[in-house]
């Protein structure tokens, strides 16, 4: 799918399987970080911008936009309008209180005020899709902290290990390291997820597409497993259509 749109843009396309570019820097994280070969991995660098994207996006049927068009950032990325409020809940994994202190020691250490939305609530930024362009892959590798450092310091501070992770570290640096940032357009990341109890049938579709939406972000458990049909369903076509309910 996405191999399509990239050729429709006149893009090249590479597909990494399970990357390993770090293999082991990080212990049984590494694999997540993969996402920042482009920063590290010079090789990327003789591309004007580089689109880093998970595996469970989709682009929608027939999609011509160029998401490279009228790239005036160094990196891109957007938000989850859905997570702040989610998290509200306190038996969440990440949850209010845990961003709340992560988010102190991303002030102590870089002394940066961390976007929030209108509620107060800190934004969330979802590292599924991250759009470099060439100066920010550079100066990224010169501004970001380096990830071991990034790692070490928020374990010191008794802070959840999911918040070790690439999105977090993602989420920071966007604002640590000075780097010119754009909060792109929800439109390029929709998302699709379950609501509700794992045991529950036909359970209801948290469906964040609208008329904006080109790439589906597919977090439905179980879609994995999807044959590319069902998978152009979920991405094209309404829930009752997709999923039968």
């Amino acid at each position: 799918n996405m191999k399509a749109y990239a050729k429709t843009i006149g893009s090249e396309y590479l597909f990494e399987d399970n990357p390993k570019y770090f293999k082991n820097d990080f212990g049984d994280i590494s694999f997540c970080f993969g996402k920042f070969r482009p920063v590290y991995d010079e090789r990327f660098w003789k591309y004007d911008n580089v689109l880093i994207l998970d595996t469970d996006i989709f682009a929608k049927d027939k999609l011509k936009e160029n998401i490279f068009d009228n790239i005036d950032f160094e990196i891109g990325a957007c938000t989850e309008t859905f997570q702040p409020k989610f998290r509200l809940n306190p038996n969440c994994a990440f949850n209010h209180d845990r961003d709340e202190k992560w988010a102190r020691a991303i002030k102590d250490k870089w002394n940066v005020e961390l976007p929030r939305t209108e509620e107060g609530l800190l934004k969330v930024y979802n590292g599924g899709l991250v759009l470099f362009s060439n100066s920010g892959m550079r100066n990224a590798k010169e501004k970001f902290c380096p990830i071991k450092e990034y790692i070490n310091y928020i374990s010191s501070k008794n802070i959840h290990k999911l918040y070790t992770r690439d999105q977090n570290y993602l989420h920071a640096m966007l604002f640590a390291s000075g780097l010119k940032f754009k909060e792109l357009d929800n439109g390029w990341n929709s998302f699709m997820h379950y609501l509700g109890s794992p045991k529950e049938k036909n359970r209801p579709v948290n469906d964040m597409r609208n008329k904006n939406t080109k790439f589906v972000h597919i977090q439905l458990r179980g879609a994995d497993e999807y044959d590319a049909k069902k998978l152009w369903k979920i991405t094209n076509l309404t829930v009752k259509e997709s999923l039968g309910y």
